[in-house]
């Protein structure tokens, strides 16, 4: 790009103010009134210091039409040959917007634009024209990639046009060459041959720089007729100037929306947006216009724990449906002829699967972590077509391998074999909510649903370590869609325990000595599978002392056994003994000493107010029994007293006792009752939290009685 002849105005002026440290300079400016007048830069950015008619006046760059260096002296007095700059209205236009930083001290970037046009044609087909413009304040908000997929059998998707702006007012357009387009693969684990990846990078993007683009996405081909289902989103974690969505359709065609999370906007700076629980609506020639347009959205400033966005920011979700029905009748349809797919080979399979079974659910459980560690998780995906109906459940017993939906459908197909109800089911895993109120595709993961005995659970084979009939975490109280029931389901929230027992004898020279076992259920019992399985023994036993060492210095490990990770049919239970220097704090006659180990650190509660509820996730219960063993001629001085506390969120309590002649037992338990704390009882729920962190800090003394 040839740059003598077509410098903006706020790189014409840095220059400018370079020049004048050296020598003598002069310009002139023309503003929107034809006017020319003697100008010189301001001390303030973005703004020009003018001579007119006798007096100096301060005007903003937007008022220039025209700069002229003309005038301009080098430091020998000659005029230079610099000449006069037509500013480009669109550039000049976009770097008006840009705010001082200093306005958004939170923000990495500043969004100017954010457009979304929706149109729906007659025929089912729809386009979509995206606009972003983005202005990097910080370095972590530099990205300068375009990444877009589409399938090409039923789509297309072009990047119209994208440039990056610098600072000094230089243009550095994309060049469509530039523009890259390839199969679509995700890690070792994802492929797909009908699906297309256009990726390009813009150029010259660092901070300082706006970033502006166009993407067009044509879906000539929806994924089910009369699919349409835009989402409209307002809030990011950068501010926006500017935010607008329509969606336009014919004045013949139906359409519904739900407005979410309007009744509560958690963040009052968010209260700005409450406009836009209903579109403006609007007839122009042959269709029927949807607008939002807001102006001036405040960023989303995350904290931990907090639900996903989708649950707590205002939102709207379009549906071109009536109703599920034809959703379900399509899901239905696949799932349908792909469960019904066995062969001789897989009924073989089950019988020896669960020819030593006694009981239904016995059968249930055998077949549940035989998909889960037999059948590999990878996606190899013609669309997302057959991403979320899935192959026939011959195909992914005989390859072995197949994705979430595949998967479903195996095990709808093996547990039919066994005379149970098996379904495949589609959520949103991990995410928010799923809308019930419009029908939609927005739907990332399968997992089955299960009716035997009067009973109906959920099992997900994705996961490798979940014994019967514990499901991953992320499924958890989550909607789900039944087709072949024509039902919405939601997944319960099963709770997972952790019991610890252990004796501790304490020694006259303040070491401990600990032997103990541990029982895990639930997430506990998969996490702790999952991370351990693929360690050598001295590995986890090395990670296992580190973790002794936070609170116990020079820790001896002796042992520790536990059972085998690999098998799913055997609760994953753990047996440790260990030894521990200067444990107990000697006082002269005294010795004080405290739990090993025992400590809590609430992080959900580091910030002094909340915004937001705390997510757990998923429901725990917490057990713990601690027999201390005191060295002879000791006796109890001073036992902390009973604590507990009892809110909706949570329940612990937590006791010391002299159970037997120089033994203390102490026992607690920690019960969570509820996923989300609500953050109007955020300053109540810290204090209990912290009051407990407090408890756990106290000692018990024992006393010697005899030398």
């Amino acid at each position: 790009m040839k740059l003598s002849k077509t410098l903006l105005l706020v790189s014409l002026l840095l220059s400018f103010v370079v020049f004048s440290a050296g020598g003598v300079s002069g310009m002139s400016v023309t503003l929107g009134d034809g006017k020319s007048y003697k100008a010189e830069p301001a001390a303030s950015e973005n703004y020009i210091k003018i001579k007119k008619e006798g007096t100096e006046e301060v005007v903003s760059i937007s008022e220039v039409k025209k700069i002229d260096f003309s005038d301009e002296k080098d430091a020998e007095g000659k005029k230079t040959d610099t000449a006069s700059v037509e500013i480009p209205a669109d550039i000049k236009a976009i770097l008006e917007k840009v705010p001082d930083k200093s306005k958004f001290p939170n923000a990495g970037g500043y969004v100017i634009e954010d457009e979304d046009i929706y149109k729906l044609n007659e025929d089912g087909t729809y386009k979509i024209r995206s606009h972003y413009i983005f202005k990097i304040f910080e370095d972590r908000a530099v990205d300068s990639g375009i990444t877009l997929s589409y399938a090409f059998e039923r789509e297309s998707i072009k990047i119209a046009m994208a440039r990056t702006i610098l600072e000094d007012g230089r243009v550095y357009n994309l060049d469509p060459k530039d523009i890259k387009e390839g199969d679509a693969f995700q890690g070792s684990q994802f492929y797909s041959n009908t699906y297309k990846m256009v990726s390009a990078t813009l150029p010259n993007v660092k901070k300082g720089a706006i970033i502006e683009y166009v993407i067009e996405h044509n879906v000539f081909k929806p994924l089910i007729e009369g699919y349409f289902c835009p989402s409209v989103y307002f809030a990011s974690s950068e501010p926006k100037l500017h935010c607008r969505t329509e969606i336009r359709v014919p004045k013949n065609k139906k359409i519904k929306y739900v407005a979410k999370n309007f009744d509560r906007i958690y963040d009052k700076n968010f209260e700005i947006l409450k406009p836009m629980e209903k579109p403006q609506i609007k007839e122009e020639g042959n269709e029927t216009v949807y607008i939002f347009d807001i102006s001036n959205v405040p960023e989303m400033i995350s904290e931990a724990f907090m639900p996903n966005y989708k649950d707590v920011t205002p939102r709207i979700q379009f549906s071109a449906y009536e109703s599920w029905d034809k959703m379900f009748e399509w899901f239905n349809d696949k799932f349908d002829r792909h469960v019904s797919e066995v062969s001789d080979q897989m009924k073989a399979k089950v019988e020896e699967i669960t020819k030593k079974c006694k009981t239904k659910e016995d059968k249930i459980a055998a077949l549940y972590h035989y998909i889960q560690q037999e059948n590999r998780y990878i996606s190899i995906k013609g669309d997302v077509v057959s991403g979320l109906s899935g192959h026939p459940a011959k195909r992914t017993f005989d390859n072995k391998y197949g994705d979430c939906v595949d998967k479903a459908i195996l095990m709808a197909a093996m547990m039919k074999l066994i005379g149970v109800d098996c379904y495949p089911t589609i959520l949103n895993a991990g995410g928010g909510t799923m809308d019930e109120e419009v029908a939609h595709f927005y739907l990332n993961h399968s997992i089955s649903f299960l009716k035997y005995d009067s009973k109906e659970i959920f099992l997900d084979s994705t996961s490798q370590d979940s014994r019967f009939p514990f499901f991953r975490s992320d499924d958890h109280d989550r909607n789900n869609l039944v087709s072949q029931l024509k039902r919405i389901v939601r997944a319960p929230m099963p709770v997972s325990k952790l019991i610890s027992n252990r004796d501790v004898t304490i020694k006259d020279d303040g070491g401990i000595i600990v032997k103990g076992r541990r029982e895990y259920e639930g997430q506990y019992e998969q996490s702790i599978r999952g991370y351990n399985k693929s360690l050598k023994e001295e590995e986890i036993k090395d990670n296992f002392k580190q973790s002794l060492n936070a609170t116990l210095p020079g820790v001896k490990l002796i042992s520790l056994e536990y059972t085998d990770f690999m098998d799913l049919t055997r609760q994953v239970v753990e047996n440790v003994e260990y030894e521990a220097p200067n444990a107990v704090i000697i006082a002269g006659d005294l010795m004080l000493f405290a739990v090993p180990g025992y400590g809590f650190n609430f992080s959900e509660i580091s910030l002094k107010e909340r915004k937001y509820p705390i997510d757990y996730g998923y429901l725990t219960d917490g057990e713990s029994t601690f027999n201390f063993t005191l060295p002879k001629g000791y006796k109890v001085k001073y036992l902390p007293k009973k604590f507990e506390v009892d809110n909706k969120y949570m329940n612990f309590k937590a006791e010391y006792r002299e159970t037997a002649p120089g033994v203390i037992t102490f026992a607690d338990r920690t019960l969570r009752k509820c996923r989300f704390v609500d953050p109007a009882d955020y300053a109540s729920y810290k204090a209990d939290l912290e009051s407990i962190m407090k408890f756990a800090g106290e000692k018990a003394v024992i006393e010697k009685t005899s030398k």
